[in-house]
């Protein structure tokens, strides 16, 4: 477990890690949530999705999130779930198979190529993708300009007084994601690519942040 830590110090996310880590992680990943899913409801309202707009769920999950977007954008919109793992893609898959409106895409996001481009985009403990240049550039393609963003996810409190804290929950995270960079402001990457964001506020005594804005107008 400890090398895990290790592993997370690198300044770039590991795609093959993330994989064998949710491979195990998987089948009792939504046990895992339950403290967050007022959050993640929270944080898809302030997307302020109108109906037939498509929405993109980046690093989805099992995609608990998917029946909540398709919710708000109703019959006409399109809701589409991104999950590199397949064991958590297979999982979304099924959570939204009655859902018309939603497609769950197992890839990773240097590999996603939609058919058309989102009105707003969500991430949900996303630490991986905000932390890789390349990714963050995809997906500023894959969507409109100007598109809404919201974020939710972990972050790290001021070191001098929050370390035993901050201590503890990135132990607890080191499997849920492969890089500790940027863990003061993980959205600090998307912003330099000029994304226009604001956080709304912290949660979970503050090692959870809900941010929300646009993406660059190109």
């Amino acid at each position: 477990m400890a090398i895990a830590v290790i592993d997370n110090l690198a300044d770039q996310p590991s795609n093959q890690r993330a994989v064998e880590n949710y491979r195990e992680l998987a089948a009792n990943y939504d046990a895992t949530c339950t403290r967050v899913e007022a959050l993640r409801v929270e944080v898809i309202q302030l997307l302020s999705l109108q109906p037939n707009e498509t929405v993109f769920d980046i690093a989805c999950g099992t995609g608990s999130t998917i029946p909540l977007l398709a919710s708000a954008v109703g019959s006409g919109g399109h809701v589409v779930g991104v999950e590199l793992s397949s064991e958590m893609a297979a999982q979304a898959a099924k959570r939204s198979a009655h859902l018309p409106q939603a497609t769950v895409v197992q890839t990773s996001m240097l590999d996603f190529l939609p058919s058309m481009k989102a009105d707003a985009v969500l991430l949900c403990y996303a630490q991986d993708v905000l932390q890789c240049t390349k990714t963050i550039d995809r997906l500023i393609a894959t969507a409109k300009p100007g598109a809404r963003i919201a974020l939710l996810g972990m972050q790290t409190l001021p070191w001098v007084w929050g370390w035993p804290v901050n201590l503890f929950n990135l132990y607890r995270a080191r499997r849920y994601l492969t890089t500790y960079a940027n863990m003061d402001k993980p959205w600090r990457l998307l912003e330099q690519r000029g994304a226009q964001l604001r956080l709304v506020r912290t949660a979970l005594w503050g090692s959870a942040y809900l941010v929300v804005g646009n993406l660059p107008i190109r």
